[in-house]
């Protein structure tokens, strides 16, 4: 009994606590622990109430299981009062990034983001845009270990075909609910491995396949925004919401959702969004989403989710479609078993391959309501293309400059992925052309929505040009490297032509069918500040009434 007394005072030791507390911050400060903190909460709690239980048990002077927790607690509070300090020292005045600039508060800890940059509206992008304007400067700290960068010449060292920088730590927050997916993957030869079927599944002859499904659906959204043209008010958000999720469903898995037959959303297409959602804030603090969707509360919509297109690509898999779809080039015909990494993939096609459509598709809506001149000018443009056809194909619209300066300008001034991808410097670190050092294992974020309007890349930034696309105003766009919608490099979204193909079909028809303007009562504030920064956007609702052109 006596050793094991002894023991428990050595514990009980305050230097000790602080050494081991010391040791801990050591530990976190070389390995990377973002999806492993749930480790340290197994850890420390089985120690510090291994604690408690050996008071109680060996101490004769305890004589309550109370009085042992009050007497452990002494040591924790110690453990984690020092732990806590030396994190903080550390990051406020002796880590590598502490000549960068930034708030004081985001060298301690990334809440700092969430609760100045996140919270209350959910668009973070205004956040580093208000940040730029403060310091001045291409690189600011905007974490303990990350730092945002807004030069276009740091572009090919960190998102270019030849970067050395990884994706950081956020791809795998969730891996431990489902596989990677191939974007989520972070190893570099895994990823090029699985992005070769992507490859073949939107190269131009799969393009081409595609193109008669795309007029199918553009003309069945065409036909229902007739009917509701008939009403002072159309949200139209909902259905381009319901054309894009259609499109996806049919293209992606040879499934019809029939979002547009029915008008309203498919409840599986909800889920998607509410399992988006909470990415506004996870976005920033990796291990609280790591540690979040390890309870059944905190993964439930997200493992609902992936249940679900497991089962859409198990049914997919049984059966060979008529037309080639993108499960086509990715599912292995010999087999109809799906892998977890697929049922991944087919997760990524669907926010890919709908979400991002649907909010281009709202904001060039909001776009063209606000600048009745240069919708006017389109549809000129759009009406000069075979004039005697009632619907303009994918093929009609691919070499229309003035449709393409459009979509181009929409996608500028509001990129679907506004605040960037996130990356991870490699161990050597790296220098920037401007002759700042980024050191190893940094993360780095480029905000393309705020670098997108960076009037030393774009003449007149804030204004929506289309022409700056075209050959009336090229001085409108002074470093192309600027312009990356769909990201860049090795890591670009596979999917971008297939995406202008449906913003091409849609925008064109639509501008030959009717005149748009915004509903009664509505001035896109809604869409400007209910807009949801969460990775991809989440769009407020914008109303808006269609005035036929042709004749009923």
């Amino acid at each position: 009994m006596a050793p094991m007394f002894h023991s428990v005072q050595i514990a009980h030791s305050k230097p000790i606590a602080a050494l081991l507390a010391l040791a801990t911050h050591y530990v976190l400060h070389i390995g990377e622990w973002d999806n492993e903190f749930h480790v340290f909460l197994g850890i420390w709690t089985v120690a510090f109430g291994g604690l408690a239980a050996a008071e109680y048990m060996h101490d004769p002077r305890v004589t309550s299981i109370g009085v042992a927790v009050k007497v452990s607690s002494v040591t924790a509070i110690v453990y984690f009062s020092v732990l806590t300090t030396s994190i903080i020292l550390h990051r406020a005045f002796f880590h590598r990034l502490r000549r960068i600039p930034g708030p004081f508060l985001a060298r301690i800890s990334k809440f700092y983001s969430v609760f100045a940059g996140v919270l209350p509206n959910f668009q973070y992008y205004k956040k580093t845009e208000s940040l730029f304007e403060e310091y001045q400067t291409d690189v600011i700290r905007t974490g303990p270990r990350e730092v945002t960068i807004y030069c276009v010449d740091a572009v090919p060292l960190i998102h270019g075909s030849m970067s050395r920088c990884r994706k950081g730590p956020w791809y795998a927050s969730a891996a431990h609910v489902g596989a990677a997916s191939t974007h989520t993957a972070r190893d570099k030869e895994e990823h090029r491995r699985r992005r070769k079927s992507w490859d073949y599944a939107f190269n131009a002859k799969a393009l081409r396949e595609y193109a008669p499904r795309l007029d199918r659906h553009a003309l069945t959204l065409m036909s229902r925004l007739k009917e509701q043209a008939r009403l002072p008010s159309i949200r139209i958000t909902d259905w381009f919401n319901f054309y894009s999720f259609d499109v996806m469903g049919d293209v992606g898995f040879s499934r019809s959702f029939g979002m547009m037959e029915k008008g309203e959303e498919d409840p599986m297409i909800k889920l998607l969004h509410d399992s988006l959602s909470p990415m506004s804030i996870f976005n920033h603090i990796n291990w609280a989403l790591n540690l979040a969707t390890r309870t059944e509360a905190g993964a439930k919509a997200l493992v609902d989710h992936i249940d679900w297109t497991g089962k859409v690509l198990q049914e997919r898999a049984k059966n060979i479609p008529k037309e080639n779809d993108v499960f086509s080039w990715l599912l292995d015909p010999m087999t109809s078993k799906v892998t977890p990494e697929l049922n991944a993939d087919s997760r990524l096609l669907v926010v890919a391959g709908s979400d991002t459509t649907a909010a281009t598709f709202a904001w060039l809506a909001y776009e063209l309501c606000k600048s009745p001149q240069i919708q006017a000018k389109l549809r000129k443009s759009i009406d000069a293309i075979a004039p005697s056809k009632p619907h303009l194909n994918v093929e009609d619209v691919a070499n229309c400059a003035y449709l393409d300066g459009v979509i181009n300008e929409t996608l500028r001034l509001h990129p679907a992925v506004p605040s960037g991808v996130q990356r991870e410097t490699p161990p050597e670190g790296l220098t920037l052309p401007n002759g700042i050092y980024i050191p190893g294992r940094i993360i780095v974020w480029m905000p393309v929505h705020s670098i997108q309007r960076d009037p030393r890349y774009f003449a007149q930034p804030l204004c929506f040009l289309p022409e700056r696309w075209t050959a009336e105003m090229p001085e409108g766009v002074m470093d192309k490297r600027a312009f990356m919608p769909f990201s860049t490099g090795a890591y670009n979204c596979v999917g971008q032509k297939f995406a202008m193909m449906e913003l091409r079909s849609v925008t064109a028809n639509l501008m030959r069918l009717f005149e748009m303007e915004f509903a009664a009562g509505e001035d896109g504030t809604e869409i400007l500040e209910k807009s949801r920064d969460c990775f991809t956007t989440n769009v407020g609702k914008l109303d808006v009434k269609l005035t036929p052109r042709y004749r009923s």
